[in-house]
């Protein structure tokens, strides 16, 4: 946020129930960061707000209870974070803008999931990198496989994760493994 404080009070109504108290929210992309990160958030919690963190729906953070009047402070050790996760901000120091598109969410993916047909954090990276920050409340959510972890259907605009099955006759020996395989990991595309 990089408006003055005399507006920030002004408008303390639409940010918290408590006035003059607003919160930071802390975007990652496709819910996947380092671990050094948290001790910052922690940090910041405890120093400027009321000393806890919400774990937002869109994969984010949120530290309630900061003081208008810190959070400039905030915003600069904010900036290692904003930094580390690749957030596109239009002044370095400032944090970022928090209205427009929501955080771009993402299932664990093929970094963890035996399910999934993609990378889903690196997809939701760059198209972060590619959409964001804007002033359309926009939702969108990546998904590696059709059991649809993170319910793109419900989302804006979603990607599932799909395979297209290819058979190699040379390589069938009609055991069905298969169509076993594919009822249990896929859309069940396969029949015998």
């Amino acid at each position: 946020m990089d408006i003055d404080t005399k507006t920030l009070k002004k408008n303390a109504f639409r940010v918290t129930k408590e006035r003059g108290l607003t919160a930071s929210r802390i975007r990652v992309p496709g819910g996947h960061m380092d671990a050094k990160y948290l001790s910052m958030i922690q940090t910041i919690a405890e120093t400027y707000g009321n000393g806890t963190v919400h774990i937002t729906s869109r994969q984010g953070f949120e530290l309630p209870g900061i003081r208008f009047e810190d959070m400039r402070q905030v915003n600069e050790m904010l900036q290692p974070l904003i930094e580390g996760l690749g957030i596109n901000q239009t002044q370095e120091g400032k944090g970022y803008p928090a209205s427009g598109t929501r955080n771009v969410t993402a299932c664990v993916g093929s970094r963890v999931c035996p399910y999934a047909c993609y990378d889903t954090t690196e997809f939701a990276q760059r198209i972060e990198k590619a959409i964001y920050p804007n002033d359309l409340h926009f939702k969108i959510a990546l998904t590696g496989c059709p059991n649809d972890c993170a319910k793109v259907r419900m989302h804006d605009f979603g990607i599932m994760g799909m395979t297209e099955p290819h058979l190699e006759p040379e390589r069938c020996v009609s055991c069905g493994a298969c169509v076993k395989f594919c009822k249990k990991k896929s859309a069940g595309a396969l029949h015998c």
